[in-house]
């Protein structure tokens, strides 16, 4: 059984992280995974949190690095590369802010990034306010499921996707720092974004489209929140 690595970046937002690691112990059924946790200098809880559950068995897939300053989203996912295990075969960027529910999501994004031509493979996110759909749209079974994916128009991977641990560690030294266009270059250097349309994740605080409202908005009202303060 081949490995993965998945990798989450946090800044502060421990509730999400936490979240986001028991949604991946819940609900991975494929064994032979790892999951890193770059935390790029919180203060907010999370630095000793991550301190407390080393080495507890309920989180022994959980490896912890505590970082001495702030990397960013995409500068911490470079640098995972020099993290992630030597036996490593694939590799997940899964941000905290994201929820599994379907517990062979492994096993789907793996026969999906094997088919000919697809380097990068990620999942729909649902919850957010506009969904890119793929097009060109072709069909792999797997058990009894039809999965369906295509070519992202977005021309970069978001959230949630999977690639080989030697492709990425192939084009690591031409990606620039820069969040969009480190990723937009990575999908470019590895024949774009595949992208499935119904193997789903879930953005934790997701829109309600029935409410019209996003969810973060209910539990933070708008006023009070850091996104306002910069926006003034």
């Amino acid at each position: 059984m081949k490995k993965v690595s998945i990798i989450t970046r946090a800044y502060n937002k421990l509730e999400y992280t936490i979240r986001c690691i028991e949604s991946v112990r819940r609900n991975t059924s494929y064994s032979n995974y790892e999951h890193i946790i770059i935390n790029n200098g919180s203060n907010d809880g999370t630095t000793e949190w991550l301190k407390w559950i080393n080495g507890l068995p309920y989180f022994d897939k959980v490896k912890s690095f505590n970082m001495d300053k702030n990397y960013g989203d995409w500068g911490g996912m470079l640098k995972s590369l020099e993290l992630v295990a030597d036996d490593s075969d694939y590799i997940v960027q899964l941000d905290n802010d994201i929820e599994i529910k379907d517990t062979d999501w492994v096993q789907k994004m793996i026969l999906g990034l094997e088919q000919p031509g697809v380097n990068i493979i990620q999942l729909k996110r649902m919850g957010v306010y506009n969904n890119i759909t793929p097009i060109n749209i072709q069909e792999l079974k797997y058990k009894n499921e039809i999965l369906k994916y295509g070519i992202s128009p977005a021309k970069r991977p978001v959230a949630f996707f999977m690639l080989k641990t030697k492709a990425f560690k192939e084009v690591k030294n031409q990606l620039p720092l820069d969040l969009m266009e480190g990723k937009t270059i990575l999908s470019k250097l590895l024949g774009g974004t595949y992208k499935f349309s119904n193997v789903v994740c879930y953005l934790i605080d997701a829109f309600d489209y029935k409410l019209s409202m996003n969810f973060y908005e209910l539990k933070y009202p708008r006023d009070l929140t850091y996104q306002k303060i910069n926006q003034k």
